[in-house]
């Protein structure tokens, strides 16, 4: 069994579902394109989302929010920024998403009661050895809601994925004093670029060996084909390198940084090698 992280295509958006070895769901942010929903992707797949993570609630992290009732989607566990108020909230987004910020709302007013460990998806116990840890910094100003972002870390077999929300430099270096964050992102394998790759996400202290987490094996980029900035080449430059395999040309090739726009959808693999028992990485796009 093996832990697998899909960093779907949404274009400007993000959309990430992780499938723990215990079969658990994991869902980050609820992006959507045009022409691709990915909840009615994991629909065919399951009717359970065991964790939803919505990192902040601007309107291109709850596209789909809406679906979840629709599709029939049971939620169990919800994190979500919840000491944002409401009217920051509504002042942090266009008129156009107030259906879907009403039901975060809702949802969020319905899901207060605390979680026992024993129940917990992400305590290695329940989750078939995954241990997936959140962060956020709630001290930053209230007027830019990316600083708020939840920062996920899943961590499996030794080897840590890393999956912020929007966070920008106020929130990293919020994060970078809290001893808890640094311990568990220490030294990322796979780190997902923040904000969608663009600078105003790109904090480049977070990287550094001593006081930081350290450079990741390869940095991954969820973005659309207009950008205002692009800091692709800012996370290549931190990152060590890691083979990743096309599903186009089966063909495998040392990188540094994956896009969604360039690359498609990005899937991730942790497990473990029967043959050795060594704990493998795997990163395939299309």
């Amino acid at each position: 069994m093996n832990l697998r992280v899909l960093v779907h295509n949404v274009g400007h958006g993000v959309a990430i579902h992780a499938f723990t070895p215990s079969g658990h769901v994991v869902v980050i942010d609820l992006g959507c394109s045009a022409t691709f929903s990915p909840l009615q992707w994991l629909s065919s797949h399951t009717s359970t989302i065991d964790s939803l993570v919505v990192t902040h609630p601007h309107g291109d992290h709850i596209d789909e929010i809406l679906a979840l009732g629709h599709l029939g989607f049971a939620v169990r566990q919800f994190w979500r920024p919840s000491w944002l108020t409401a009217k920051e909230i509504r002042d942090a987004n266009q008129t156009t998403y107030r259906n879907h910020i009403d039901h975060y709302l809702d949802m969020s007013a319905r899901y207060t009661s605390p979680i026992s460990n024993d129940r917990l998806v992400g305590n290695p116990a329940v989750s078939g050895g995954v241990r997936i840890a959140h962060y956020a910094s709630t001290n930053c100003g209230r007027s830019n809601i990316n600083n708020h972002s939840w920062v996920v870390v899943f961590e499996y077999l030794g080897i840590k994925v890393v999956i912020p929300g929007d966070n920008e430099s106020p929130s990293w270096q919020a994060l970078l004093t809290n001893p808890a964050f640094l311990r568990d992102a220490k030294h990322p394998h796979v780190f997902l670029a923040s904000h969608h790759g663009r600078l105003s996400g790109y904090h480049a202290d977070l990287f550094d060996e001593t006081d930081g987490i350290g450079k990741p094996l390869l940095c991954a980029v969820s973005d659309g084909r207009v950008q205002d900035t692009n800091a692709a080449d800012l996370y290549s430059y931190h990152a060590r390198g890691w083979q990743v395999q096309s599903r186009r040309n089966n063909r495998s090739t040392d990188r540094f940084c994956v896009t969604t726009r360039a690359d498609g959808p990005i899937e991730i693999a942790v497990g473990q090698n029967p043959l050795n028992g060594n704990a493998y990485l795997s990163v395939t796009v299309a």
